[in-house]
């Protein structure tokens, strides 16, 4: 009795050991909404007034996406981008009313077609980045502002294919 009780205890304690915990590396798991395993991935259209910022947030998504699905130009799904809004606005200032900090918000709306038929899509995609300024350098600044867009496109692809690998 003592020995069919112990082989219970092992038996369950391997079915457990070997079920796992269910977690896994972030953009791994999952599948992309409609079973896209191709996608192209235009340029994004740019309705804001800021120039020449349509192709550093396209090749953030394009650069995140090739990690989970072949990226292709005649793909039979394609993913649409809009970048609705590009908003500076100053968050820090010195006691002399000098602002040292900026929050640069970016607003888009995506969406993904396999031929007709939409299989996700999000026409409020925010997200937003704070830098410091620098009152005696623009061009540091420019720069920081430039770094600080770097950073929400890399974040907001990442964080928009988690999403559709997670089905959200």
């Amino acid at each position: 009795m003592a020995a069919r009780r112990r082989l219970a205890f092992v038996l369950a304690a391997v079915v457990l050991l070997l079920g796992g915990c269910g977690y896994g590396i972030a953009g791994r798991a999952g599948q992309m909404p409609g079973g896209v395993t191709e996608l192209s991935i235009p340029m994004f259209s740019n309705l804001t007034k800021k120039p020449d910022i349509e192709s550093l947030i396209t090749s953030a998504f394009v650069n995140e996406m090739v990690t989970t699905v072949a990226v292709k130009d005649d793909a039979k799904a394609k993913m649409d981008g809009v970048i609705k809004s590009y908003e500076l606005k100053a968050v820090s200032f010195t006691k002399s009313d000098v602002n040292i900090e900026y929050r640069l918000t970016v607003g888009l709306s995506l969406s993904i077609k396999s031929g007709d038929t939409v299989v996700w899509h999000d026409d409020n995609v925010v997200d937003y980045e704070d830098f410091a300024v620098n009152p005696s350098d623009v061009s540091a600044t420019r720069d920081a502002e430039r770094e600080a867009l770097r950073r929400i496109a890399a974040d907001t692809a990442r964080i928009v294919k988690e999403r559709l690998l997670t089905g959200f």
